[in-house]
């Protein structure tokens, strides 16, 4: 009676089943029930690099800030040579003999080799950011597999008899990718945005608040094709992620399945 109370509960300890093997393969996982809690987790992966994460931070904001500068500064060379058009057309209509239009080239030349410092300054900030940036995502990606390593070591077998190999490989290798591709750009690219956003806007509105209004009637637009859009995109990468576990379970089973294979002669088949 004792040893069959054991094995009972040890049983349900195995899995949320507490049965047999094979059972419930290939059923639907539950969704994610603290999407925030996760969220923090994956950040108190991170907050061992803060340092480096703010330092990331300041520089694309401070590429942003030039690149966002740079139009305005090429705009003053469109100036000067719009001065000199119109200095020798005036001259022209009073009559007098003009060979060339009066620009000044020289200072045109200045505010070109200016705008083209700024470019690259702000294209040696995104270079930097995006350096440390892959190193903490890599660094984070890297922490989450040996945890995940070590988590597999401690799981009943009852979690391998539910869970196909294919889809376990999947959560290792994509899934893991997926975040550092998320830290690597998203998160960047989130900062950026935001500040590219509100210098550009600021900027709009110091050359021209009409035109500025023009351009914001088309944001209400782009939100409303976003929000059809998105819900229909994640049901089909929820498909896709799906698929490529079931791939990746079959390429596992056909290339571990060689020596079978070859034991009963079936490579033609």
């Amino acid at each position: 009676m004792s040893e069959n109370k054991n094995n009972t509960n040890q049983g349900h300890r195995g899995g949320p089943m507490g049965g047999g093997p094979g059972r419930n393969i290939g059923a639907k996982g539950p969704k994610a029930k603290n999407f925030w809690g996760t969220v923090k987790r994956l950040f108190g992966y991170m907050s061992k690099r803060s340092i480096a994460i703010i330092a990331v931070f300041v520089l694309a904001i401070a590429a942003v800030i030039f690149q966002i500068q740079t139009p305005k500064i090429l705009g003053e060379a469109t100036t000067e040579i719009f001065k000199g058009v119109m200095i020798g057309a005036q001259q022209i209509q009073a009559g007098q003999t003009v060979t060339e239009f009066p620009i000044d080239f020289d200072k045109v030349g200045q505010i070109i080799l200016i705008a083209i410092g700024m470019y690259v300054v702000s294209a040696v900030f995104n270079f930097m950011q995006q350096f440390i940036m892959t190193r903490v995502s890599q660094r984070t990606v890297y922490e989450l597999r040996r945890d995940l390593d070590e988590k597999m070591n401690r799981l009943p077998i009852s979690y391998y008899d539910t869970h196909s190999n294919g889809d376990i490989m999947s959560r290792a290798i994509n899934d893991m990718d997926n975040i550092a591709s998320t830290l690597q750009q998203n998160l960047t690219q989130f900062i950026t945005s935001v500040v590219t956003f509100i210098g550009v806007l600021w900027m709009m509105l110091t050359i021209s608040w009409q035109l500025t209004l023009v351009a914001l009637a088309t944001v209400p637009l782009s939100l409303i094709v976003v929000m059809i859009v998105a819900p229909k995109s994640q049901k089909f990468f929820a498909a896709q992620q799906k698929s490529l576990g079931l791939l990746n379970d079959q390429v596992e089973e056909t290339y571990g399945g060689h020596t079978v294979v070859k034991t009963f002669n079936h490579e033609a088949a």
